[in-house]
C-alpha cells in the first residue's frame, strides 16, 4: 500500500525537538567563531602565542557595527542557546525568559564587581533582553 505524499512529507519533517538542538549547536557555533575568527587570541587564551591579530579583521565595518560583532553578538547567541535548552527541558516560555534575563543580569554584575573575568557591561544586558523578546515573540508565535 502507497503512503499519501502528505503523510510522506510529513514522516521526512523535522520534530521539534531535533530543531531546537539543531539550533541550539548553530547559535553556540557561530558565538565561539566570533571568538576565534574576529577577536585577538589574547582576549580569550592569554596563554597562547603567536599571532596578536585576529583572523578576520572587521574595523572596516562602521564602529557600531563592528563593536556589537566583537562585544556583544556572541552573548546574544550564547543567551538564545540556553533559552532554547531551558525551553527543550521545560517547555515553559515564561519560565525561560524570565530565567535567562536573570542569569544573565546576575553574570554581568558578577563581572562588574569583579567577582568573574569580564567588563560588566549594561549593554550586553540591554541586547539580550531585545533578543529574548525577539525569541519570546517567534516561538509564541509558532504555537511552541
Amino acid at each position: 500500500m502507497r503512503t499519501s505524499p502528505l503523510r510522506a512529507c510529513r514522516s521526512r519533517a523535522m520534530s521539534n525537538t531535533a530543531k531546537s538542538i539543531m539550533f541550539i549547536h548553530i547559535t553556540l557555533l557561530i558565538g565561539v567563531m566570533v571568538y576565534i575568527l574576529l577577536k585577538p587570541p589574547l582576549s580569550w587564551m592569554p596563554n597562547v602565542g603567536g599571532w596578536d591579530k585576529p583572523i578576520i579583521n572587521i574595523t572596516w565595518m562602521p564602529k557600531p557595527i563592528s563593536d556589537f560583532i566583537l562585544y556583544h553578538l556572541s552573548d546574544v547567541l550564547w543567551a538564545l542557546a540556553f533559552a532554547e535548552t531551558v525551553f527543550v527541558i521545560k517547555r515553559n516560555l515564561c519560565f525561560v525568559v524570565l530565567i535567562v534575563f536573570t542569569l544573565t543580569v546576575v553574570y554581568e554584575a558578577a563581572q562588574y564587581i569583579g567577582i568573574v573575568k569580564g567588563t560588566g557591561d549594561i549593554r550586553d544586558i540591554i541586547f539580550v533582553a531585545f533578543s529574548l523578546s525577539i525569541y519570546y515573540k517567534i516561538t509564541k508565535g509558532r504555537g511552541r
